[in-house]
């Protein structure tokens, strides 16, 4: 049995949308019924919610999908400029012998060491050790160092650069993640008030009219159509996944849920 809490959101704002212009259409038309009436300012802002709750996940679950691919442009140009320069002062620390060798060791000890395994890492972890290796190239203690091995001064400033981008990129992820958060708590609250207006509606409707009312029972069977439309299509739907379900369960063979094999055509003869 499918319950008007199962509806989905979007089903709920559908059917609650159409309810509210037929309950207008009825309070234009008259006779006045102020308690009936009253239902169409109590469901419209419920619909309202749950319309925003649906178009607000919508936007931002697409603004999330941008921004996630904004985060990653960014975290590989990160992990770009760390390795240029871990593997230039690398190449350094390692020649077989010259001035610079002891030198460009102690500056790869103080700006990576660690070597490159923060790479990859979470990327506020990443970005605040690659913000490390920078303040310490800028140092005063390894400045002639740098000097000495010519590393690009326009490095670092690069690199710096590419990390702030990281840095707005992932906050704005998160922005938009809490935002998506917000329009799923209000549209689950506005699904507790829909389920609680529906059955209260329908109790009224159904007690609105005695036996012999035949006008004012059909009337409030249209009133409430939307409503039992969403349910009987969440019905069918739910028969149809069941319905797969055992056909999965039974390998999809026909002849194994009851039905014949189709005998196949004799082919003819040459």
């Amino acid at each position: 049995m499918v319950t008007i809490a199962q509806l989905p959101r979007p089903d709920m704002a559908t059917a609650g949308r159409n309810i509210v212009l037929l309950l207008q259409t009825r309070q234009t038309a008259g006779p006045p019924e102020p308690a009936l009436d009253a239902y169409i300012a109590e469901i419209e802002p419920v619909v309202t919610a749950l319309e925003q709750g649906v178009s607000g996940q919508v936007l931002a679950a697409s603004a999330l999908k941008a921004l996630h691919a904004r985060v990653e442009a960014a975290d590989i140009d990160v992990d770009t400029r760390s390795r240029h320069h871990f593997y230039y002062i690398n190449v350094e620390a390692n020649q077989r012998s010259g001035p610079n060798v002891s030198r460009a060791q102690a500056l790869q000890a103080a700006a990576f060491p660690d070597g490159l395994s923060h790479v990859d890492a979470y990327i506020p972890d990443e970005n605040r050790l690659c913000r490390n290796a920078i303040a310490a190239l800028r140092s005063p203690e390894h400045a002639a160092t740098v000097a000495a091995i010519e590393l690009p001064a326009s490095w670092p400033d690069a690199w710096e650069k590419a990390l702030n981008e990281s840095d707005a990129a992932f906050d704005a992820v998160q922005k938009t993640r809490a935002g998506k958060s917000i329009h799923v708590l209000t549209g689950q609250d506005a699904e507790v008030a829909f389920v609680d207006i529906m059955i209260r509606l329908r109790r009224y409707i159904d007690s609105r009219a005695s036996r012999a009312d035949k006008v004012k029972i059909a009337q409030g069977r249209l009133l409430i159509a939307p409503l039992l439309e969403m349910l009987d299509k969440a019905k069918a739907e739910a028969r149809a996944r069941a319905t797969r379900r055992e056909h999965a369960k039974n390998g999809g063979d026909p002849a194994e849920n009851g039905a014949e094999r189709p005998t196949p055509e004799a082919e003819p003869e040459a």
